[in-house]
């Protein structure tokens, strides 16, 4: 099933301004989800990749450090997995 990558507004702004070292690993994520498929990104144990919840259910949350997130949801059709993303950011722990 082909697997591909869109950002939100907001995210376009968000990437604009994040270290680069972050953006990086972003990178990496897409092209992950986009040659490999979702699927494959979400076995990689190192993403943590998971279901949100309260204000932020239906959505879903992958690590690309320790201290650094996406947020993004998916829309599955018969044949394709959009992955939007919402936000990069910064998340307390």
């Amino acid at each position: 099933m082909e697997s591909v990558v869109v950002l939100s507004k907001n995210a376009h702004k968000i990437l604009k301004k994040l270290p680069k070292h972050i953006l990086i690993q972003f990178d990496l994520w897409v092209e992950i989800i986009e040659t490999e498929g979702f699927m494959c990104m979400q076995s990689v144990k190192g993403y943590r990749d998971h279901s949100l919840n309260g204000n932020r259910k239906g959505q879903r949350s992958s690590s690309l450090s320790r201290s650094w997130r996406i947020i993004y949801v998916l829309d599955v059709k018969t044949n394709r997995i959009t992955v939007e993303v919402l936000e990069v950011n910064h998340h307390d722990y």
